[in-house]
């Protein structure tokens, strides 16, 4: 059973690990692992990961912002999602739907009410949809070529 619930130090290097794997992966452009050290000053009310029998599957972290963004009030308080990963062995059941959940809802519990996530996911289409099904609407695109 996948339980979500705040990343703690002692997850620090198994989430570590999962960073490493993700950059391995090559699915996002230019994605570099996180070190031990910079996970660690992140922790806090917006650092979640999912477990399954003691082992730290998946995790997401963002922090609050304050707004200068068009899409937004000015200077209203908004959650920035930088991450979220998932190990490739546990995708399609909902973990990573979890996450994002969660973190959300700590924002929404602290009157957050307004996120922000960007993605440099080569596989931009499925980010989108699944961004979109937790009420996400496009802003901006950028492209290169």
């Amino acid at each position: 059973m996948v339980t979500i619930r705040k990343c703690t130090r002692f997850d620090v290097p198994q989430v570590a690990a999962l960073s490493q794997q993700w950059s391995d992966e090559a699915v996002t452009f230019a994605y570099p692992a996180s070190q031990e050290d910079k996970i660690a000053q992140r922790l806090g009310n917006y650092f979640w990961v999912a477990e399954e029998n003691g082992l730290v599957i998946g995790y997401t972290h963002g922090a609050v912002q304050t707004s200068q963004y068009p899409v937004f009030p000015l200077d209203a308080q908004f959650l920035e999602i930088y991450e979220v990963y998932v190990h490739p062995d546990f995708r399609g059941d909902g973990v990573g739907h979890r996450l994002v959940d969660h973190i959300i809802g700590e924002a929404e519990s602290n009157g957050v009410s307004h996120a922000l996530v960007g993605s440099s996911n080569v596989d931009w289409r499925s980010i989108v949809g699944f961004y979109e099904r937790h009420g996400f609407k496009m802003w901006y695109v950028q492209m290169y070529r």
